[in-house]
């Protein structure tokens, strides 16, 4: 098949046409087995063989009869159309269809079949040179759907992606490619094992029974049915620094408190007081909740909650104390609110101060000033001192400057004399400095009424039972000092100034372990006797807080030799929880 380059013969003849076209559309006609036109001569044709180099006039006598026929067959083929400025171009001779005229020009009837014979000879070439394109492909004219393109460009599927007609893999063709193993797989292996037998095969599978966890004799109901959880691994922890000290320290200070109760156990049975007293946490006790509150009574006709059930309530009753009337109770103030504080005075510095006073001083004595021109006071005399002397009385010191320094230091003293009688007389006298006193005292109380509860070891020291009632008393305190042999309690009330003065008192000022006494040096001891350590003396504030009322009108000592004395004691001021915190209360760092 020829396979090179062919053109589209010139259907209008032109002049500068050469004769080459010619030629190439008779080898192409020559090519195919398709017979060419009769005005083309041949060798068989007589003018040809006589001469076999046409001249040039039989050549140009060609061309203008070949010009003529296209010419002919041109304006046979050319269809109505309107004049336009664009040319058109007739279709190629090879496709031109068969009409009569062409007879009569000498054109060979056969030509369309030939031409069609050629094309279907080229297709079923193409087709075997390449089947997968569809336009060459016989099939596809059969109307067989099923193998045509799937792709966008309508191009078959290789042959080697192994498809069957639908477009889906073909399993067969793709196992009969598949490479086989040449050894032994795990099926083989299997082959091999020994067959398990029914009863085995029996022994293994679960039985019904165990898929009910109710029929496992270890099932408790109280669990319900909770899946088992998966134990989470536990996770690498160091100790922390200082753990097992304050384990340590933990267990000791432990082991001291049950050693002194131990020792306040012997001392009470030693005493004879093993009623009086209890060391443990159940000395304090609750009562246990009534079978009836005190609210529910007047509703309940037999005096029981089953009334409820039973509909027994006087609740509808018209005697009841339920009713639609809504109860306003009258507010009470509470304790300690005394509104909203004064204002607080303005606080200024040393230079405005200043300023005040000299504008003050100024206006006085500008009104001096005034009353004295219009004649209600005597004019002041000149302030004369020793330093002015000659500059204020000139002439006078000159004449008898002797005279006139003894007047001068004269007035000097009468001035003094007058400022000290003034200020004696704006100071206050004894009875209104105790006035005075004793009023900061009660606006203090009457802010809030504060309690401080004071733990000593020992109080037997004279000096400091002084200072304690003393100072109490100067502060306008109320309170009380219980004396007892193990340790003293001191339970002091009154308003947040006087506690905070007293707190300093008792926390700073005393020196607690000052036992020294008046006479101690001098007593005769005897030198084989070994000397007891003196005990560590302390004072600790154990509770503070703020009260409704006082519960004690003055300061008082009492002496309680056992602790059934000294609650009874308190009872009556209703503070006996007062000596509950301090039997309860134990310094690490003192050992009693």
């Amino acid at each position: 098949m020829d396979q090179r380059k062919r053109r589209t013969a010139n259907v209008f003849g032109d002049e500068d046409e050469p004769m080459v076209k010619v030629e190439s559309d008779s080898k192409k006609f020559k090519n195919v087995n398709v017979g060419v036109p009769s005005f083309i001569p041949t060798p068989t044709d007589p003018t040809t063989v006589q001469n076999a180099a046409p001249r040039p006039d039989q050549i140009k006598a060609m061309i203008a009869q070949k010009r003529a026929q296209l010419e002919a067959m041109a304006a046979n083929f050319k269809p109505a159309q309107p004049k336009t400025t664009l040319p058109v171009q007739p279709p190629a001779v090879p496709n031109l269809p068969y009409q009569p005229s062409m007879v009569v020009s000498g054109i060979d009837p056969d030509l369309k079949r030939k031409i069609q014979e050629a094309k279907e000879k080229i297709k079923v070439n193409l087709a075997k040179a390449n089947p997968y394109l569809p336009s060459t492909n016989p099939l596809v004219k059969m109307g067989d759907d099923s193998i045509k393109a799937k792709g966008g460009l309508k191009v078959e599927s290789h042959p080697a992606l192994l498809l069957d007609q639908s477009g889906k893999l073909d399993l067969k063709r793709a196992s009969a490619l598949m490479p086989k193993p040449n050894f032994a797989t795990v099926k083989a292996n299997q082959r091999l094992a020994p067959a398990i037998s029914k009863q085995e095969a029996k022994a293994l599978t679960p039985s019904e029974e165990l898929d009910d966890i109710t029929q496992n004799p270890y099932y408790d109901p109280r669990a319900g049915a909770v899946a088992p959880q998966r134990r989470v691994r536990k996770k690498f922890k160091f100790v922390q620094r200082g753990k097992y000290e304050a384990l340590g320290n933990q267990m000791r200070a432990q082991a001291k408190l049950e050693k002194l109760k131990e020792e306040i156990a012997e001392s009470v049975k030693k005493a004879g007081m093993e009623a009086e007293i209890d060391s443990t946490d159940k000395a304090i006790k609750r009562d246990p909740p009534p079978v009836i509150e005190w609210w529910d009574l007047p509703f309940l006709r037999n005096k029981t909650y089953d009334d409820i059930d039973a509909g027994l309530t006087k609740i509808d009753d018209e005697d009841s104390l339920a009713t639609w009337f809504v109860q306003h109770p009258v507010p009470i103030r509470p304790p300690g609110d005394n509104g909203p504080p004064p204002p607080k005075p303005l606080i200024l510095t040393k230079r405005e101060q200043k300023k005040l006073r000299k504008q003050r001083r100024l206006e006085l004595q500008k009104e001096k000033q005034d009353k004295i021109r219009l004649g209600l006071l005597p004019p002041d005399l000149p302030k004369v001192k020793l330093s002015n002397l000659m500059r204020v009385l000139t002439n006078d010191a000159v004449q008898d400057p002797t005279k006139i320094e003894a007047q001068v230091r004269r007035e000097m003293q009468k001035r003094q004399e007058t400022h000290q009688k003034a200020n004696e007389e704006r100071k206050l006298t004894d009875e209104q400095k105790k006035e005075k006193k004793q009023k900061k005292m009660e606006e203090d109380k009457k802010m809030a009424t504060i309690v401080c509860v004071f733990k000593i070891n020992d109080l037997s020291h004279p000096k400091m039972k002084f200072k304690v009632d003393m100072n109490a008393q100067q502060l306008g305190l109320s309170g009380t000092v219980i004396i007892n042999p193990n340790f003293t309690v001191v339970i002091v009330e009154g308003g947040p100034k006087a506690i905070k003065y007293y707190k300093k008192l008792m926390l700073r000022r005393i020196d607690w372990s000052d036992t020294t006494r008046i006479g101690e040096g001098t007593s005769e001891q005897p030198a084989d006797e070994p000397m007891e350590p003196p005990k560590e003396n302390k004072c600790s504030l154990i509770w503070e807080g703020e009260v409704k009322d006082h519960g004690f009108k003055g300061f008082w000592f009492k002496t309680c030799p056992t602790e059934k004395m000294a609650r009874d004691y308190l009872r009556k001021h209703k503070s006996e929880h007062y000596w509950d915190l301090a039997c309860k209360y134990v310094d690490d760092g003192i050992e009693f």
